[in-house]
């Protein structure tokens, strides 16, 4: 599960993780926040508990489950296939607390930062989900699917 977290000024947070497979090589990389469901979670509040952890924000307003992806192609080495739903969420600021994080979070996470879209579409580093600026435009402007979209495998 990740989430779209979108900060006032309809920045959207991202985190950069140094993404260390088996092999011990490094493929970083700029995701969403988020992470696993916990057994007998919903994606709503694995999505608040995440937020939580990640950021310390305890009052973000959730948004609709907008996306879902599969991906195979983030994990490298680890062979892993995410299933991954995305839900939208409104943070009340872009200030981050990290005293939440996991000691795999603190071994991993190498940034976390605020991007515009036009930054995202940008930049040169590896983006998850591709095309990621082109997914969020029309939920920065409000206009949201009126059914899951599933993004293309990768």
């Amino acid at each position: 599960m990740r989430v779209i977290l979108l900060s006032p000024s309809a920045r959207v947070l991202m985190i950069k993780y140094l993404n260390t497979g088996p092999s011990g090589v490094p493929r970083p990389c700029w995701t969403l926040a988020g992470g696993g469901l916990d057994h007998g979670e919903t994606i709503e509040q694995a999505a608040l508990r995440e937020v939580a952890e990640e950021t310390g924000m305890t009052d973000v307003r959730l948004g609709p489950i907008v996306w879902y992806g599969e991906d195979r192609h983030r994990s490298g080495d680890w062979k892993i296939l995410f299933k991954e739903h995305f839900i939208l969420a409104f943070a009340p600021a872009e200030t981050i607390q990290t005293g939440g994080w996991t000691e795999h979070e603190r071994g991993q996470i190498l940034e976390t930062r605020w991007w515009q879209v036009e930054d995202i579409r940008s930049s040169e580093e590896a983006i998850y989900p591709f095309q990621l600026a082109d997914l969020l435009e029309p939920l920065t402007r409000g206009e949201y699917p009126s059914e899951i979209v599933t993004l293309p495998p990768i």
